[in-house]
């Protein structure tokens, strides 16, 4: 396929790896046709891109240098859609790790947050060390950002530039921090380098209407239901060729569970469709574990220790029981007591008969 051929997706430079003959309709229970026609087929064509190719479309090289005490910290808001178990944590370790192949593994520093998006910002001393310069790349990740922002209810108390106190609504309040990013690690030494904000959406509607428009780069697991709301979105941004063409891989993967390593996304640079492979067991993972979630493992581990029965159980009781639960038997005390008292008794006597007594007249 040429260049001047009718196609939504803009070609890259690398070769081609996958012929568009090998995507086919599949006609089952399951699924009906997934491409429509036989020249949108023809349309589809796959090109060797990968995560490093298209964040070199995104990341300026070099970085921009501060000058003075300027703010030349580049950044970029990525989202990843998906439903529930389609890998969207697995592609974020896998960006960390694209930035690790390009900045080294010493200079990237990455949190992840589980429905729990002001932990990201409240753990922030983890990314800095004590006495040594800020990290080159900082990766944020917000998982399961739909239903973090759902739990941000009620206000919280913020000082406008007079000093009064206002009240200021939760979810905008952690957002103005998200979108407010270079303003945050400027404020703890960072000047320049590169932040990475990735949110992870399982539904367009619950995320925010700024977070979804001001998207550097939008990652595709699954397209949605055909119809819905959700579905709808991913088709207008990805256009109809590399929507059809990842809602194949989708029926596909119903068979062969690697083609859930397939990604459609969508940026400024063009659209397309590529795989991502999981990342190696063995490799380290850079994302680290912040917030809600880590406080919940604690707690079930604590909840089956037998010693918590124990600990449970003087709730029960009244002050008075669980006060003299807690002292000594006095048996034991009593009866130690008097024997020391009688050795001590029979010692005087025995020292006293064997030598005060001869020397006593008679």
């Amino acid at each position: 396929m040429s260049e001047s051929e009718d196609t939504d997706i803009i070609p890259s430079p690398s070769s081609i790896v996958h012929a568009p003959s090998e995507i086919t309709t599949v006609n089952s229970s399951l699924a009906k046709s997934v491409i429509r026609s036989e020249d949108l087929v023809k349309k589809v064509t796959y090109w060797k891109l990968d995560l490093d190719t298209i964040l070199d479309g995104l990341i300026p090289d070099p970085l921009p240098e501060s000058v003075g005490k300027d703010n030349a910290i580049h950044h970029l808001n990525i989202i990843i859609f998906g439903k529930p178990n389609t890998g969207k944590s697995t592609l974020a370790e896998s960006l960390a790790q694209a930035l690790a192949r390009r900045y080294g593994l010493g200079n990237v520093k990455a949190l992840r947050a589980t429905r729990d998006l002001p932990a990201l910002f409240e753990n922030f001393d983890k990314l800095f060390k004590r006495f040594r310069k800020p990290p080159k790349a900082i990766l944020l990740f917000a998982d399961d950002m739909t239903k973090a922002l759902k739990k941000l209810s009620g206000t919280v108390g913020v000082k406008d530039s007079n000093g009064q106190l206002q009240k200021m609504r939760k979810v905008d309040y952690w957002l103005d921090k998200w979108y407010d990013i270079r303003g945050e690690l400027f404020k703890r030494g960072m000047r320049q380098g590169l932040v990475i904000m990735v949110a992870a959406l399982h539904r367009f509607y619950g995320g925010d209407i700024d977070l979804r428009a001001d998207a550097d780069l939008l990652l595709v697991r699954s397209t949605g239901t055909p119809g819905t709301f959700d579905a709808n979105k991913v088709e207008k941004m990805l256009g109809p060729v590399v929507y059809y063409a990842m809602r194949q891989h989708e029926v596909d993967a119903l068979r062969d569970r690697k083609e859930l390593a397939w990604t459609a996304y969508v940026a400024k640079t063009g659209s397309g469709v590529f795989r991502v492979p999981r990342p190696p067991v063995t490799s380290k993972r850079l994302l680290q574990n912040v917030g809600s979630s880590e406080t919940v493992e604690e707690t079930a581990v604590e909840v089956v220790e037998p010693a918590k029965k124990t600990v449970a159980e003087p709730s029960k009781k009244s002050v008075v029981e669980g006060k003299l639960a807690n002292q000594p038997k006095p048996g034991r005390g009593k009866w130690g007591r008097r024997f020391i008292m009688a050795s001590g008794v029979l010692a005087i006597l025995y020292l006293a008969y064997y030598y005060i007594w001869p020397l006593l007249p008679k």
